[in-house]
């Protein structure tokens, strides 16, 4: 490389002008560089404490999920809009009825029953409901008239900006949490550059603890509020090659930007721990594909060989440490804000 510079300087000489190796190859103007988030009331010592409680708890085997949510997520926003860029990915079935087809920046997954279909978020937009998410329904010979429910997970636009396309083609019902509706309703739509997007009409509205049957399927859904009021969490069973498996779906892993939402986030966190080792969740699914290497787990599951295990199988105690992390997570993050974390 250096031999080519050379090169193309002496060339440049003839005219004029050259750059040296470190202008030509390297950075620009530090003064335009992105700095990372900054704390300035962080109690700094409660930081440090819950981070090497996080650390602990993650060992090696949740390093991924450790990094994105106490570190990468919170104190660098360039990343995470490097990583969590709009872009197609491949569908893939994940489980024997779940399949993943959403995009690079946010998830939508649909469950396959004896009745019908079950969607589970419906992308940024009308767009890419059409141009996305149908089409990926399709490649896995999945029916799009099949579509029975929309289960948001919660009210911000990335995750219900389709719902209304497939409410009005398909005859989907949309559910939603009463609280998550209400900020669909609102004139600011739950906020974000959704503001001029119509929303779905209300048709199911969950309470804590209720379940949507369709066939052979059960979900079960609980108000789990912190990222937003109303947030739904799923529980639901599957199979893997026939084995059958339990998924939890923490439907606000993103967190409270708040100290009240927070604080609700590490609430409903301990609870969310309680509720899954109850149902004997071992299998973790997240409705952003970087808030548990979703991306990278269908990648290992594509090129799986015979004998390779699900990548999305944590196992129900390495899942219970998992739900642990993202506590901590939110009891650092509290620290930042100036709290002790507790």
């Amino acid at each position: 490389m250096r031999t080519g510079l050379i090169g193309l300087c002496t060339l440049a000489l003839a005219i004029g002008s050259c750059v040296t190796s470190a202008q030509a190859q390297f950075g620009g103007d530090p003064a335009t560089y992105p700095a990372q988030t900054k704390f300035p009331k962080a109690n700094e010592a409660a930081v440090s404490r819950w981070l090497s409680a996080a650390r602990k708890v993650a060992g090696t085997d949740l390093q991924p999920e450790f990094n994105w949510r106490c570190l990468t997520s919170p104190l660098d926003r360039t990343m995470v809009a490097g990583v969590q860029h709009d872009g197609l990915v491949q569908p893939t079935r994940v489980f024997d009825q779940l399949y993943s087809i959403g995009q690079n920046a946010v998830s939508a997954w649909v469950l396959k029953t004896s009745a019908g279909l079950i969607v589970i978020d419906a992308l940024n937009n009308p767009d890419e409901a059409r141009e996305i998410l149908v089409p990926n329904l399709v490649a896995m010979g999945l029916d799009p008239k099949q579509i029975r429910y929309v289960i948001v997970t919660h009210g911000h636009g990335d995750h219900w900006g389709g719902a209304k396309y497939l409410q009005d083609t398909y005859g989907a019902k949309v559910v939603l949490s009463d609280a998550d509706w209400k900020m669909l309703e609102s004139p600011e739509r739950g906020g974000g550059p959704v503001g001029n997007m119509v929303p779905p009409t209300r048709n199911v509205t969950a309470a804590d603890g209720d379940t949507i049957t369709l066939g052979d399927t059960t979900v079960r859904l609980y108000v789990t509020p912190g990222h937003t009021p109303g947030t739904l969490s799923l529980i639901f069973p599957v199979t893997s090659n026939g084995q059958r498996h339990v998924v939890g779906l923490m439907g606000g892993s993103g967190g409270g930007q708040t100290g009240p939402a927070a604080h609700q986030q590490v609430a409903t966190l301990i609870r969310w721990q309680q509720l899954t080792r109850a149902a004997g969740v071992d299998a973790a699914i997240a409705n952003h594909p970087a808030h548990n290497a979703a991306n990278e787990r269908i990648a290992l599951l594509r090129n799986a060989q015979p004998g390779d295990s699900n990548p999305f199988v944590y196992g129900a105690e390495r899942y219970g440490r998992f739900m642990k992390v993202l506590e901590l997570c939110s009891r650092v993050q509290l620290a930042r804000m100036g709290e002790t974390g507790d």
